[in-house]
């Protein structure tokens, strides 16, 4: 049989192709990578084969090494042992170089395009746990369209962009909140979150006109929502005044230190209305957990509501609150 033959090659390396299918069977985003792997790991046989066949300086003896220069040394040592690419190597290597692009891909066939419909009521589950804890919910959360998954500020700054690339691809239907609180370089925030497959990301209404504005252009320009969190903003009216474009969501939050160090702070819901009067916006509510927060945020006007404080470990308890919610949110 001919030694050239393509088709021979290929059927060598049919454990590698088998796995590298397995592997896109797996995750579709897989496989640009898949493909990148096999044809460097091909087209290394060929230069493996180069490599290995000694030029004359391989006959070099050791008196003659032993007699040249530290960096004629070098040069010897290089061409009398030259490098050894091994199969685990050079798949390493593919990794490392194509780790980017397969989060982009991720993101492209896997993620796609998502938005919100203001006509519909949504529930947004905070992640601020572990990663582990974390994935072990989105895991078991039910697929629903009315249901927003929010990688918690606590978790991105633990395991940075890797939070949110994992919980995308754990629930490629779902539509992924990060809650970076943007307060500078916005630019930043936006693309780190939006290449790793977040469907929306938030901004600090407390943060200079400039950030707010340059998230709100970043998240239009890149393809995901912009939430404006009105925390500690005593009238968030004011800052959409001042705004040339207006972001996607409002959120009106009263914080975890807000709200277990002043019991009697009330969210302020009559913004809602305030807000829907003026402009045509959707509208978040956070810092409430109870089913009856959830009614209260609802019957009030708002389009979202935000849990988090009985979504830490995945159990019955949980799914049981998830169902309970639901039905609130009608």
């Amino acid at each position: 049989m001919d030694k050239n033959n393509p088709v021979k090659n290929i059927l060598k390396y049919r454990w590698l192709i088998g796995l590298l299918l397995y592997l896109v069977f797996l995750d579709p985003a897989f496989i640009f990578l898949a493909a990148m792997i096999l044809v460097i790991v091909l087209a290394s046989k060929k230069k493996l084969a180069k490599i290995t066949t000694l030029s004359p300086t391989a006959n070099i003896t050791n008196d003659m090494v032993r007699s040249e220069s530290e960096a004629d040394l070098d040069l010897i040592e290089k061409k009398v042992n030259p490098p050894v690419f091994s199969l685990a190597s050079l798949i390493n290597a593919a990794l490392e170089q194509f780790s980017d692009a397969s989060v982009k891909v991720s993101h492209l066939f896997v993620r796609g395009k998502k938005t919100l419909d203001r006509k519909k009521k949504y529930l947004q589950i905070a992640l601020n746990g572990s990663l582990a804890e974390a994935e072990s919910i989105a895991r078991v959360l039910p697929v629903s369209d009315k249901i927003l998954i929010e990688v918690g500020t606590p978790l991105i700054k633990h395991s940075g962009q890797a939070a949110i690339v994992s919980i995308a691809r754990l629930c490629p239907r779902a539509y992924i909140v990060a809650d970076t609180k943007t307060a500078d370089m916005a630019d930043r925030d936006v693309a780190m979150v939006s290449e790793a497959g977040a469907n929306a990301a938030t901004c600090l209404g407390v943060a200079p006109l400039e950030t707010i504005e340059l998230f709100i252009s970043e998240c239009e320009l890149r393809g995901i929502d912009s939430m404006i969190d009105m925390m500690n903003v005593a009238q968030p009216l004011l800052v959409l005044k001042k705004l040339k474009k207006l972001p996607k969501v409002v959120i009106l939050h009263r914080g975890v230190d807000e709200t277990e160090q002043s019991k009697g702070k009330m969210i302020p819901y009559y913004q809602i209305n305030q807000i829907k009067g003026s402009y045509s916006i959707m509208l978040s509510v956070a810092g409430g957990d109870s089913s009856r927060d959830v009614q209260s945020a609802v019957f009030n006007g708002a389009d979202i509501v935000v849990v988090w404080k009985d979504f830490i470990k995945a159990d019955q308890g949980m799914m049981g609150m998830v169902q309970a919610f639901l039905k609130d949110i009608r």
